[in-house]
């Protein structure tokens, strides 16, 4: 009777140890398993902001780019009106001297 409680107590701590290992491999696969699914969510989160840095430099070089061709034009249209301020001056200069030398 008393080796069959040994027994009985034996058959319970080796089922208790296989238990334990049990579960202790089951968390350390849970464990790796979190760690792989936070490491391919930081991957994903990252490329998601490059792409978003991407398109965020690419609208500002096109505003940019705008600006210049919007700076450019509005140069050109002074430079134009300069050029006819001095043509009309020009010709009152002329007209000023011929009219003196007359």
């Amino acid at each position: 009777m008393v080796q069959e409680a040994v027994h009985a107590v034996k058959e319970a701590e080796a089922q208790a140890e296989a238990i334990l290992r049990e579960a202790q491999e089951q968390s350390e696969e849970l464990v790796a398993k979190a760690k792989e699914e936070a490491r391919e969510i930081r991957e994903k989160a990252a490329v998601q902001a490059k792409e978003q840095e991407a398109l965020r430099m690419q609208t500002a070089k096109d505003s940019g780019g705008k600006i210049l061709e919007e700076a450019a034009a509005e140069a050109q249209k002074e430079a134009d009106a300069l050029k006819a301020l001095a043509a009309q001056e020009e010709a009152k200069a002329v007209k000023a001297v011929t009219s003196e030398l007359i």
